[in-house]
């Protein structure tokens, strides 16, 4: 969650052209993805630049845990997928899931529970994440500092 001491570290979107571009370098190099699922809002635009460079649809799950800038104890979803519906209609569906950044881990984890419980592999990136939160993520393009606040130019 946001914290007043924390230094704010403001970002291009420049940067995250590039970061989401070798995200999907990589993922191009090592995974057989069918779909990228864009973690909405933050990781909608990263989702968008990474599902145009792997030539992959792009599919929308709408899931927060912030009221602005604080923390929550709940998620709220604001827009669902139809995981099985996407399930019956691709073979050997493989799914990179993308947010702009991993702070507590929670959203990552709690859409990759859903994933998995409903038997669709799945790939996790994040433009930017923490360090504790690294083994949660497969892909992702810049560790930052855990008393680093990131401000992303859509906000």
């Amino acid at each position: 969650y946001y914290n007043c001491s924390m230094e704010e570290h403001e970002i291009s979107y420049n940067e995250i052209n590039f970061y989401a571009r070798m995200i999907a370098r990589r993922v191009e190099d090592t995974e057989s993805i069918t779909h990228v699922v864009g973690l909405a809002r933050g990781g909608l635009v990263p989702a968008t630049v990474v599902s145009y460079a792997l030539d992959k649809p792009l599919l929308t799950y709408g899931i927060s845990s912030y009221e602005g800038s604080k923390k929550t104890e709940n998620f709220h979803i604001n827009q669902s997928l139809n995981l099985n519906e996407v399930k019956e209609k691709n073979n050997n569906l493989h799914i990179l899931v993308v947010d702009d950044i991993c702070d507590t881990g929670d959203t990552i984890k709690y859409f990759t529970k859903k994933l998995l419980l409903a038997g669709i592999r799945n790939t996790t990136a994040c433009i930017y994440t923490k360090e504790k939160h690294t083994e949660l993520l497969d892909h992702y393009g810049l560790v930052v500092p855990e008393d680093k606040w990131i401000v992303f130019p859509w906000e």
